[in-house]
């Protein structure tokens, strides 16, 4: 049994690996040529050429549970094809067995997805993110799970949330003379970028003397000194590419700051599903493997892999924000695509016991 479980492993293993790198290498070539649009002053094709590579890991993280599909259906097809199975079940095995076989490599390849989406993809995509706006806009920034640093001038700004629609909220400016020394610090609720001006709301502004300070409030102060607003798009935080850890803690920073967290709370939970997602897939898939796929053509499983892998994805997703939508559980709107697929599996693999 152990050559056997070795085997049937390596065959899953072998045929995730080679769709992972075929949709990888597909996935950066087109992710360059949509740069190249994008191209002027210091970003130039070598650096868009760098940005593609630092944001891979993401781009993999996301392909990586449809290639365990795609792979697992070629891979166990073409065996399928040439009898392997049939001659595993004449010498005693089971479908069971067979598909316990399968699950123990897709063990392995839901490890090596999470520790690619919590390990490698979140830093490298903040460096990727982090190289494409300063060459773009010229302007030093530091992106990371609370939110956005950057400097202008003599002042040191920090934003909590960025929107893509020309607003910001929770912001804070530190401005120091030519000294080194803090002379005000400038908070506000909210702004919104109209006429070539931030217009703040809310805003509190204390200036620091040698011996005292002085405090006022605003309900509205325009400031030209923020972000460039071309780099709303790249700077805005986006809930899928935190790891799980920095998730947590930007729900709390959110919460703290009576913020809405819906979104990093239902990405939380989806980054906690999405491991076993690679189990799911080999659940799908072995159906098809002893069923009507089994005799198939390598173009049709590619497409019925696609095709799936697809329907999973829109799936997963519309149900998730629906859930947000309508105020369900963000634990309830995370699982339940995963359980509906799972079972999903589970009853069309009984039917080919």
């Amino acid at each position: 049994m152990k050559i056997i479980d070795r085997y049937l492993g390596l065959a899953v293993l072998y045929g995730s690996l080679l769709a992972f790198l075929v949709l990888l290498s597909l996935s950066a070539f087109f992710a360059f040529i949509d740069e190249l649009g994008d191209l002027k002053g210091d970003y130039t094709a070598f650096k868009a050429l760098e940005y593609v590579f630092f944001s891979l890991p993401q781009k993999g993280y996301e392909l990586f549970h449809t290639s365990i599909l795609l792979g697992s259906l070629m891979s166990l097809g073409s065996m399928a094809s040439n009898s392997e199975l049939i001659v595993l079940r004449a010498a005693g095995m089971s479908i069971a067995q067979i598909t316990w076989s399968v699950i123990k490599a897709g063990l392995l390849l839901m490890l090596l997805g999470a520790f690619l989406g919590e390990v490698v993809a979140p830093p490298a995509e903040r460096h990727a993110q982090n190289l494409r706006t300063t060459a773009i806009t010229g302007s030093t920034t530091i992106l990371s799970g609370q939110g956005v640093w950057s400097k202008n001038k003599q002042n040191f700004i920090r934003v909590g949330q960025v929107f893509q629609d020309a607003r910001i909220a929770d912001i804070a400016i530190y401005t120091f003379d030519d000294d080194r020394r803090l002379s005000s610090i400038t908070k506000a609720k909210a702004a919104t970028y109209t006429s070539s001006l931030w217009r703040m709301r809310d805003v509190t502004e204390t200036r620091f003397s040698e011996q005292s300070y002085n405090q006022k409030h605003y309900a509205e102060l325009d400031w030209d000194a923020l972000l460039q607003p071309e780099m709303l798009d790249t700077l805005s935080v986006d809930e899928h590419n935190l790891s799980v850890l920095s998730l947590f803690r930007y729900m709390k920073y959110l919460k703290g700051n009576q913020l809405d967290a819906s979104r990093y709370e239902l990405a939380f939970w989806m980054k906690m599903v999405k491991p076993f997602s690679a189990l799911i897939m080999l659940l799908i898939a072995m159906p098809f493997v002893f069923g009507s796929m089994r005799s198939s053509s390598i173009g049709q499983r590619l497409l019925v892999g696609v095709l799936l892998g697809l329907g999973f994805h829109m799936f997963n997703q519309a149900l998730n924000y629906i859930g947000v939508g309508y105020g369900l559980n963000a634990v309830v709107s995370a699982l339940l695509p995963s359980l509906i697929f799972a079972i999903g599996g589970f009853w069309a693999l009984k039917k080919v016991f």
